[in-house]
């Protein structure tokens, strides 16, 4: 039989204590960690929206004020029929839209749903845990 002195037990009680201190902080740097990234995450969301935004108002906005003007001031200077300058000036601020839109879908495409850097640390954690934590299972025969 044996006998373990009070220093021991309170050693191992310690140990236990201190390793379920480490999880805990450990826990709560990974929550830490998610929450930032989520809020990376939703700021380019927000910046690829605006962007998408802008850019529609732009070629809204652009289009009223170029098709007043400009359509009138290339029959003017060209002598072409009033419809070919329309569909000049339309294909311009398409082609400026167009852009614009492109943009923020390149923008909005790079968003992560998933925040990688924090499944990959708790995944390495969680490994970590299970290989010196938790109790090896010996061999039989």
């Amino acid at each position: 039989m044996v006998t373990h002195t009070p220093s021991e037990k309170s050693g191992f009680a310690e140990l236990i204590t201190g390793i379920f201190q480490d999880v805990r902080s450990l826990m709560r740097q990974e929550a830490q960690l998610f929450r930032d990234e989520v809020k990376l995450e939703v700021s380019k969301a927000g910046q690829a929206a605006s962007g998408l935004g802008i850019g529609i108002g732009f070629v809204v906005v652009g289009g009223f004020f170029l098709l007043s003007m400009l359509v009138y001031g290339l029959q003017e200077l060209t002598g072409l029929p009033l419809w070919v300058c329309y569909g000049l000036v339309g294909a311009i601020l398409a082609g400026i839209g167009g852009m614009l839109i492109g943009r923020a879908r390149t923008l909005a495409g790079s968003i992560q749903a998933m925040p990688r850097r924090t499944l990959y640390a708790v995944q390495e954690d969680a490994k970590w845990i299970k290989e010196h934590i938790m109790p090896k299972k010996t061999k039989t025969m």
